[in-house]
């Protein structure tokens, strides 16, 4: 069973949020950048969001590709990797235009929804293992 998940993990949220840390990077250039031209707030929010989302693809990485990262530090970068998925998505879908605009398509869903629902397993698979060791 747990290899069954890890697999499915990397398929279904691994692989699309591969593609995320890339435009995370794009966008933290981009908001580091541009933080004396735009508003502070916008800035500070992608710069957050992105540096969120690298650290949310480094628990994946370690989940599906057996980088060594102490518990506590996984689970920590799991719920930001939640954090900055559901802030990019709710930004895309709420706000017409402010950096891009998301829909309903297959893409949205594998490259949005997939990667949270497994970053949800994980993080509730990280609590029960905690709540275990104790």
């Amino acid at each position: 069973m747990r290899n069954l998940l890890i697999g499915l993990t990397t398929i279904l949220a691994w692989v699309p949020s591969t593609l995320l840390v890339i435009l995370a990077f794009f966008a933290l250039i981009g908001a580091i950048g541009s933080i004396l031209d735009l508003p502070i707030i916008f800035s500070l929010k992608w710069v957050v969001t992105s540096v969120f989302g690298i650290l949310g693809y480094i628990a994946l990485t370690s989940v599906s590709w057996g980088l060594k990262l102490k518990h506590k530090t996984r689970l920590a970068f799991l719920i930001f990797g939640l954090l900055a998925l559901a802030f990019t998505y709710w930004s895309g879908v709420n706000f017409d235009g402010e950096m891009f605009k998301l829909g309903s398509s297959w893409l949205e869903f594998y490259l949005f929804l997939c990667p949270a629902i497994f970053l949800i397993i994980h993080i509730v698979l990280h609590l029960v293992w905690v709540r275990k060791a104790i």
